[in-house]
């Protein structure tokens, strides 16, 4: 647990990799999954702040057939997964994602959401540079999250899944060991780098939160057109121009889709995490 603990507060303090709430973290150990919880920061992030799960009660959701109306489905997909939660855990709530963290077979999983893999990730040219750079990653298109995104990765992932890339969300790495989690991170970071013009300046482009790159945007921003007065907001405000001008390097931005912006603005779980 400690290994856990260390390795989410130096990802989760660094601004440049995460912010906020967003992003989480989880380990596997004797069939239990430990996961972040819903809306806590991981920069300072407790033990107690790990909600414990049944993996394999939690895998078999996949199995699981589910109503096309988005309302219906994430509600259900929602109670399933609570339901998976161990004895004493009931008043604690899962990441969003935890279902993610429970599909890859390694010990340990990292979820960031770095505004310069974000750059590619929401780039026009995104998919095509990610499957030049990181041949073995699985890119994964824009997509709704919760259950329709837990159901497309169950296909894909396998025993040697160590990072996947989510269109406008960010990246998931996943290794034995927390060094391994470094060393992937590090790695995608360098390449990245080496596809930018220079460094990033001092004056960032204009950023148009009416045209979100990320859920985080979603929650933190609001949808304009006027940016809400708090530090939160800013910082992702901050994020999303540093975004625009990373993206430029990747055919330039490529906000969400309009459809996903509905869907993530009345998601249950966002609104939760907005409200913490």
């Amino acid at each position: 647990m400690q290994n856990l603990v260390d390795y989410s507060r130096k990802y989760g303090s660094d601004p440049d990799l995460v912010l906020c709430g967003g992003g989480n973290t989880s380990m596997k150990e004797n069939g239990i999954l430990y996961v972040k919880g819903s809306g806590c920061a991981l920069s300072s992030i407790q033990p107690e702040n790990f909600v414990k799960m049944d993996l394999q009660k939690l895998r078999e959701i996949v199995k699981k057939s589910y109503p096309d109306n988005d309302t219906e489905r994430e509600a259900m997909f929602l109670a399933d997964v609570a339901e998976t939660k161990l004895p004493g855990e009931e008043k604690k709530r899962p990441s969003v994602e935890a279902l993610l963290h429970g599909l890859f077979p390694q010990r340990y999983v990292l979820h960031l959401h770095p505004a310069l893999v974000n750059g590619m990730t929401c780039g026009v040219n995104g998919e095509k540079v990610a499957a030049e750079l990181f041949p073995d990653a699985i890119w994964v298109p824009a997509c709704k999250p919760g259950c329709t995104l837990a159901k497309l990765l169950a296909d894909k992932i396998g025993e040697n899944t160590e990072t996947v890339l989510l269109q406008n969300h960010g990246v998931f790495f996943a290794s034995e060991t927390p060094e391994g989690l470094a060393a992937l991170l590090n790695s995608m970071l360098d390449k990245l780098k080496k596809q930018l013009p220079g460094e990033l300046p001092e004056e960032l482009p204009a950023a148009d939160i009416s045209k979100p790159f990320t859920p985080d945007h979603i929650v933190y921003c609001g949808l304009g057109p006027n940016l809400p007065d708090n530090e939160n907001a800013r910082l992702l405000y901050k994020d999303a121009q540093k975004i625009t001008w990373y993206s430029e390097a990747f055919g330039g931005p490529n906000p969400l889709p309009e459809y996903l912006v509905e869907f993530i603005s009345n998601w249950e779980a966002e609104s939760y995490r907005k409200k913490l």
